[in-house]
């Protein structure tokens, strides 16, 4: 399995400050398909499991890459956050990467409707700068979670993507020399 740096999820609660900061990753058990560890905990086994867990990010450069794992891995952050169950649906507020496309932004939407938001803010600043600005934007006030997706060393994205591209320059028998000509 090809391994990509995950993203950094933060998570502030109005009032609180954040409350959680952690990385995009899930260890699942191959048979079973049981979510056996999130975020932080989940790379404390990377490097360390065995051929029976499989750790995943649902997130690869901050877009969601599969809905069904980013679902499952935004419900436990926000319950480990908020404390308890949303019992009830609040406005969530999500920070992300530049550069989405509106169906990238409509999976994030989803997802967070999926997970127990009542309305959807999407914002593509790092969530320091929302939440700096916070105070004079309008309807921002009302918004109790603000989730940001981020990268603390973007570097890691760019040598993903610079990863793929040489790959696939391979595959269609394209040779490096080529490659930083275009460059």
């Amino acid at each position: 399995m090809e391994f990509f740096e995950p993203a950094d999820i933060v998570v502030y609660i109005q009032g609180r400050g954040m409350v959680l900061k952690e990385k995009s990753l899930l260890a699942v058990d191959i048979i079973s398909k049981k979510i056996v560890a999130y975020g932080d905990e989940a790379e404390r086994i990377v490097g360390h499991q065995t051929d029976s867990i499989n750790i995943i990010s649902p997130l690869r450069r901050g877009i969601i890459v599969d809905y069904c794992a980013a679902v499952h891995l935004f419900q436990h952050f926000l319950m480990k956050a908020w404390g308890k169950k949303l019992l009830f649906k609040v406005p969530i507020a999500i920070c992300v990467p530049k550069g989405l496309t509106e169906v990238e932004k409509k999976a994030v939407e989803d997802v967070m409707y999926q997970v127990g938001a009542k309305e959807i803010f999407i914002a593509d600043i790092p969530i320091e700068r929302l939440l700096k600005e916070l105070p004079v934007a309008k309807n921002w006030q009302k918004i109790k979670i603000f989730i940001g997706i981020t990268k603390n060393e973007p570097k890691h994205y760019i040598a993903e993507q610079l990863s793929d591209i040489l790959n696939y320059a391979k595959q269609e028998g394209i040779s490096v020399e080529e490659i930083k000509e275009l460059f």
